[in-house]
C-alpha cells in the first residue's frame, strides 16, 4: 500500500529562511527597505533608539497594509503576490510610475529577525484602520514544536492613539506561545506547545545555558517596550501621512546596538558602523538621470539628540562623475559591444565604441544582456592633475565616503558590490602587477554597473541576499567589464595610453614651470625691488618738485603770452619726459612685508608724477598752439619728430642692453660648453690606465655606456632648459611676468603654510560645529514635521521654517572647512539668485539707500548646482558691497551678465590695485573689524564645483565705477 505523506514544516524553519540567510545588519536593513520601494513609497527611514531596551524602526510611506494584507500575504511565507501574473489586482501606485519588483522570494520580510529577537508591526492602508502584528522570532528557535502551533497576535485600531494604548493587548496571545496557559479551546495545541518548550529548555540546559530561550522570551514581554517616543518618527502616526508601515525592532543585536551604546568603543565598533555607512549609502543609483523618487535617511537617538548617519542626497552622483578629469559612460550591448562617451584629461574625445574578443551568450538561461556602465576617476598626483588644487582635494575626500564600483538593479543597491572590500572587478590585483599600465584602482574610482531584472534574468541574487549568483551570465559581465577596462586604461588613461604620453608633459610643464622659474628669480627680485626704491625715491621726489614747478611755468607762460619763455618751457619739458622711464616702479612681489608702506608711498608718487606730465602736455600744446610761429602743420610735425625721437633713443638703449647681456650670455654658455664636453673624459679616464682584458672588456664598455647616457641625459636637461627659454623669447613670451606670478603663487602658499596650524584648528572646530549644527538642524526639521496641521498654516510657523532654512544655508557655507557631503544638484536661475538677494537684502537696501539693479541678461541665466552652495557666495558678495557702498555718495550695487561671465558690481571707492592678488585670501581684508573669511570661502566654494571667481581685470566687462567682480559659472547658459 502506498500512503501519501506531506512534508511537515517546523517552526525553526522560519528561522533558516529569515535570520540564517542574512550575512549582516546592513544587508537585512536594505531587504526591508526594497520592501518599502516595492510598497511604493516615497520615504523610508531606519531609526535607533537608545533605551532599555534598545529599539530601531524601519518606517515607511508606502501603500500599507489592511488586515487582510497583513493575514494574507505579510503572514505567508513565498506569497504568489512577487509572481506578478498570479497578482490579479493592479497595484496602487500612489501616484508613481510602476516598479520593478526586487523582491522574488516573498522571504525578505523575515530578515528583520536578524536584526533583533522581537518585532512589532504596524501598517495602516489608505481608508483602512490601523493594524499591528508582534512577532518574536526566538519562537521559531525550537525544534520540537510545529510552525502550526505558533499563532501571533493580529488587531486593529482606529486611531494613532486607540493603537499606542492597546499594543500592550497583543501580549497575552503572543505568550501564549509558550505553552502552559488557559487557553480551553485548543488544550491539544497547549499540550504540545507545554512539552515542546519543556523539552528545548531542557536541552539547553545540558548544553549550559544561563537562561533558557523561552525564559528570555517571558522577560521580553512583561510589558509592551513601545512607547510615543518611538512612535513618533513613522509620519502616519502623526497623520502626517495616511499610508505605510513602521516595523519595530526591540533588543536589538549588536551590529545596531552598537550605535547607542557608549561604552562600545574600539576597532571592531568603527569597522561596524563604517560597513552600515558604505552599504546604505548610496542605495538609488546615483549615476542615472531617472532616479526614483525614493528618500532614505538614517538617524540614531540618543538621549535629546538626533544624529543623522545616511542620507538620499549624501552621494557621489552624475554631476560629480562629469566633473572628473577622466570618465567613461555608456553602455554594452548584447552582443558586448560597448558605446560611450569618454574623457580624459578633462578633453571629451567623443563617443567610442569597444567590442570584445568574444561575444557573451545571447541565447538560452545563460544570457547576459545589455547593461549601463559608467566609471571616473583623477590622477591622484595634483602635479599632473587637470583640476586645480581645491577641486583635487575635494575630489580625494570623496573617495573615502564614496569610492568603488556598485551594481544597481533596476536603480536598487545590489549589495556588496561598491564596498572597499568588495572589488569585484579585480583591479587592486591588476595594480599590483603594473600600477601604471592597468590604471584604474577600486577606492579612486567611482561608477556603477546598472543591470534590470527584466533585461538581465541570469543575473540573480545569492540564497543570503548580498551578492549575485556566480553563474556563467555574471562571469560572463565580469569578464566583458574587465577587459573593457584593460582596453580603456591601454588607449586612453594609462602609461601605456598616447594621450597620456601627449598631454600629461604638458599638463605638469604648465604647473611646474612657473614655480621652478620663481626659485630662481626670487632673490633677486626682492633684492631688485629694495635697491629700486632706495635709489630712485629720491630722483622721483625731484621730478616730481620739477614737473609741478613747469607745470606753473606753463601757466604763466599763457598768461604773459611769453614766446622767449615759452621756448625755455619747451625745452625743459622735453628733458623731464626722458627721465620718467627710468623712474617706472617694476611689478612688486606678492608679499611686500617692510617694504608695503614705502611701495605704495612710491607707487602713488609715481602716478602723480604721471598726472602732472600729462597735465604739463596739454599745458604746452596749448602754449606752443598759441604762441608759436610755425605754422600749426609744422608744430605737429615737429612734435611728432621729437616723440619718434625720444622712442628711438628709448630702444637704441634698450637694444644696447640686450646686445650686452647676449655677449654675456654667449661667454657664460661658451665656458658651459668647454667644461661639459671633457665631464665624459673626466668621470672615465681611469679606464684606459686599468688592465683590460677579453674578460672584463664587456664590464668597461659597460661603464662608458652608463656614463655617458647619465651625462646626455643631464645635459639634454640643461641645454634643452635654455634653447626652451630662447624660444619663449623668441616668441614675445614675458618670463619676468612668468616669474612674477609664480613668486606670488608660492609667497601666498609660504604665508598659507604658516597660518595652516590656525586653520587645522579652526576646522576641527567647524567640524565639531558642523557635526552638532547637522544633529540640531535635524532635530529642529523633523520636529517642525510634527506639528499639527492646524499649526503649519499659521504665519508663526511659516515665518520659522522660513528662518530655519535661511540659517541651514548660511551655516553651511562653512563646508569647505570641513568634509562635507555630496549634495544633489539642480538648476538655479539669475532670477531665483536675484529675488533671494533683493528679500534678504530688502531692509538693508532701503535703510542705507542703496539702488539694487539686476539685468535681463543675468535673470536669463541658469546653471546647475547645490543652492546652499551658491546663495551664500551672492549674500557675502552684496554684504561686502553693501558695506563699501555706503561709503560712497551714488550708491548702486548691479548684477549683469556679459560674455558669458556674471558681474557683481558696485559704485564704491572700488580695490587698491596691490589689493587684488590678496583679496580671495584667507584672513585678508580692509574693511574695519573684516574677518578676511568670505571671499576665500566663496573661492573655495565656487572652485569645488568648477566655477571660478576673480575681481575683473583689464579684458573683464565692468558696469560700475567701483569694485567688479567676476563669476565664470561652469556650464552656464543664458537661454532663459
Amino acid at each position: 500500500m502506498i500512503a501519501g505523506v506531506a512534508f511537515q514544516t517546523r517552526a525553526r524553519t522560519i528561522d533558516h529562511l529569515g535570520r540564517g540567510q542574512i550575512a549582516d545588519a546592513p544587508t537585512a536593513v536594505s531587504e526591508l527597505w526594497k520592501n518599502a520601494y516595492d510598497a511604493y513609497a516615497r520615504n523610508v527611514a531606519l531609526h535607533v533608539f537608545d533605551g532599555t531596551p534598545e529599539v530601531a524602526a524601519i518606517v515607511d510611506d508606502g501603500v500599507g497594509m489592511s488586515y487582510d494584507d497583513l493575514v494574507r500575504r505579510w503572514l505567508v511565507i513565498g506569497t504568489e503576490s512577487k509572481i506578478e501574473e498570479f497578482d490579479a489586482t493592479p497595484p496602487d501606485t500612489l501616484g508613481l510610475p510602476r516598479r520593478q519588483r526586487q523582491g522574488e522570494k516573498g522571504i525578505g520580510r523575515l530578515s528583520v529577525a536578524f536584526l533583533a529577537p522581537c518585532t512589532v508591526l504596524v501598517s495602516r492602508k489608505r481608508g483602512c484602520n490601523f493594524v499591528a502584528v508582534a512577532v518574536d522570532w526566538r519562537l521559531f528557535e525550537n525544534p520540537f514544536i510545529g510552525l502550526d502551533d505558533i499563532r501571533l497576535p493580529v488587531q486593529e485600531f482606529e486611531t494613532p492613539q486607540a493603537m499606542l494604548k492597546g499594543l500592550p493587548s497583543l501580549l497575552e496571545t503572543l505568550r501564549a506561545n509558550l505553552g502552559a496557559s488557559n487557553d480551553v479551546e485548543d488544550e491539544e495545541r497547549q499540550r504540545r506547545l507545554t512539552e515542546g518548550w519543556e523539552r528545548f529548555s531542557d536541552y539547553e540546559r545540558r548544553q549550559g545555558a544561563s537562561a533558557t530561550t523561552a525564559d528570555m522570551i517571558k522577560a521580553s514581554w512583561v510589558e509592551m517596550p513601545l512607547s510615543e517616543r518611538h512612535l513618533q518618527e513613522w509620519p502616519v502616526f502623526l497623520d502626517q501621512a495616511k499610508h505605510g508601515t513602521a516595523m519595530f525592532m526591540l533588543e536589538l543585536n549588536h551590529e545596531l546596538g552598537v550605535w547607542v551604546r557608549p561604552d562600545e568603543s574600539g576597532e571592531e565598533v568603527t569597522e561596524v558602523k563604517d560597513r552600515l555607512r558604505q552599504t546604505l549609502t548610496g542605495f538609488i543609483d546615483p549615476y542615472s538621470s531617472d532616479r526614483p523618487e525614493f528618500a532614505y535617511e538614517v538617524f540614531v537617538h540618543r538621549g535629546d539628540s538626533d544624529d543623522k548617519i545616511v542620507g538620499a542626497d549624501d552621494v557621489f552622483g552624475l554631476d560629480g562623475l562629469h566633473d572628473l578629469e577622466h570618465y567613461v559612460e555608456g553602455a554594452f550591448d548584447d552582443r558586448g559591444t560597448f558605446t560611450g562617451r569618454v574623457v580624459a584629461f578633462g578633453q571629451d574625445l567623443g563617443v567610442k565604441t569597444y567590442v570584445p574578443k568574444r561575444p557573451p551568450p545571447q541565447r538560452g538561461r545563460d544570457r547576459l544582456g545589455g547593461f549601463r556602465f559608467a566609471i571616473g576617476t583623477y590622477e591622484v598626483d595634483e602635479r599632473r592633475s587637470t583640476h586645480g588644487e581645491t577641486q583635487h582635494a575635494y575630489i580625494d575626500a570623496q573617495t573615502e565616503k564614496f569610492g568603488g564600483v556598485a551594481l544597481y538593479r533596476d536603480g536598487l543597491r545590489v549589495m556588496p558590490y561598491g564596498r572597499p572590500d568588495a572589488d569585484f572587478l579585480g583591479m587592486e590585483e591588476r595594480r599590483s602587477k603594473n600600477a601604471g599600465r592597468e590604471f584604474w584602482a577600486h577606492r579612486r574610482s567611482f561608477g556603477r554597473i546598472a543591470v534590470t531584472r527584466v533585461g538581465n534574468p541570469a543575473l540573480r541574487d545569492k540564497a543570503g541576499r548580498e551578492g549575485l549568483v556566480d553563474n556563467r551570465a555574471f562571469r560572463e559581465m565580469r569578464i566583458l567589464v574587465i577587459e573593457f577596462l584593460k582596453d580603456a586604461a591601454r588607449k586612453y588613461f594609462g602609461s601605456d595610453s598616447a594621450i597620456r604620453n601627449e598631454v600629461l608633459p604638458g599638463i605638469m610643464e604648465r604647473k611646474a614651470l612657473q614655480k621652478e622659474a620663481a626659485d630662481q628669480a626670487k632673490t633677486r627680485r626682492r633684492k631688485g625691488l629694495r635697491q629700486f626704491l632706495k635709489e630712485q625715491t629720491s630722483p622721483l621726489d625731484e621730478a616730481l618738485r620739477k614737473a609741478s614747478s613747469l607745470v606753473a611755468l606753463a601757466g604763466d607762460t599763457l598768461e604773459k603770452r611769453d614766446r622767449l619763455q615759452a621756448t625755455v618751457l619747451a625745452a625743459r619739458a622735453r628733458d623731464i619726459r626722458s627721465i620718467t622711464e627710468t623712474l617706472r616702479p617694476p611689478t612688486p612681489p606678492a608679499r611686500l612685508a617692510d617694504l608695503e608702506d614705502q611701495w605704495r608711498s612710491y607707487r602713488d608718487r609715481y602716478q602723480d608724477l604721471l598726472d602732472k606730465l600729462q597735465e604739463l602736455a596739454k599745458l604746452t600744446a596749448e602754449v606752443e598752439s598759441t604762441l608759436g610761429e610755425e605754422a600749426p602743420s609744422e608744430v605737429l610735425a615737429r612734435r611728432l619728430a621729437e616723440q619718434s625721437a625720444a622712442i628711438n633713443k628709448q630702444l637704441t638703449a634698450f637694444s644696447a642692453g640686450i646686445d650686452e647681456r647676449f655677449a654675456k650670455l654667449r661667454t657664460v654658455w661658451k665656458d658651459h660648453q668647454e667644461s661639459d664636453q671633457g665631464e665624459l673624459g673626466r668621470r672615465a679616464a681611469h679606464v684606459l690606465e686599468a688592465n683590460v682584458t677579453t674578460a672584463n672588456l664587456l664590464n668597461f664598455l659597460n661603464l662608458v655606456d652608463a656614463n655617458e647616457t647619465e651625462i646626455s641625459e643631464n645635459l639634454s636637461g640643461k641645454y634643452r632648459s635654455f634653447l626652451s627659454t630662447l624660444d619663449q623669447l623668441i616668441e614675445g613670451i614675458d618670463l619676468e611676468g612668468a616669474y612674477a606670478i609664480t613668486e606670488d603663487d608660492r609667497s601666498e602658499l609660504e604665508e598659507q603654510l604658516r597660518d595652516i596650524r590656525a586653520v587645522a584648528q579652526i576646522g576641527i572646530t567647524v567640524e565639531i560645529i558642523g557635526h552638532e549644527f547637522e544633529t540640531l538642524e535635524a532635530e529642529v526639521r523633523r520636529n517642525l514635521q510634527k506639528l499639527p496641521a492646524s499649526a503649519k498654516s499659521t504665519e508663526a510657523y511659516e515665518g520659522a521654517l522660513r528662518a530655519h532654512l535661511a540659517l541651514a544655508d548660511r551655516l553651511r557655507f562653512l563646508s569647505p572647512l570641513k568634509i562635507g557631503g555630496y549634495r544633489a544638484r539642480e538648476v538655479i536661475t539669475g532670477a531665483q539668485v536675484a529675488d533671494y538677494i533683493t528679500e534678504f537684502f530688502s531692509s538693508v537696501f532701503t535703510s542705507q539707500r542703496i539702488e539694487f539693479i539686476v539685468t535681463e541678461n543675468f535673470r536669463k541665466i541658469s546653471f546647475r548646482d547645490i543652492p546652499s552652495r551658491i546663495f551664500p557666495v551672492f549674500i557675502n558678495l552684496i554684504n561686502n558691497a553693501v558695506y563699501w557702498t555706503s561709503l560712497a555718495t551714488e550708491r548702486k550695487i548691479e548684477l549683469d551678465f556679459q560674455d558669458g561671465l556674471a558681474i557683481i558690481a558696485d559704485s564704491g571707492p572700488g580695490v587698491d590695485p596691490e589689493d587684488v592678488s590678496r583679496l580671495f585670501e584667507l584672513f585678508f581684508s580692509r574693511r574695519r573689524s573684516g574677518r578676511g573669511v568670505g571671499l576665500y570661502l566663496s573661492r573655495v566654494n565656487l572652485g569645488v564645483a568648477g566655477h571660478k571667481i576673480r575681481y575683473a581685470m583689464a579684458d573683464d566687462p565692468k558696469i560700475l565705477d567701483g569694485a567688479n567682480f567676476i563669476v565664470d559659472f561652469k556650464g552656464v547658459s543664458s537661454d532663459g
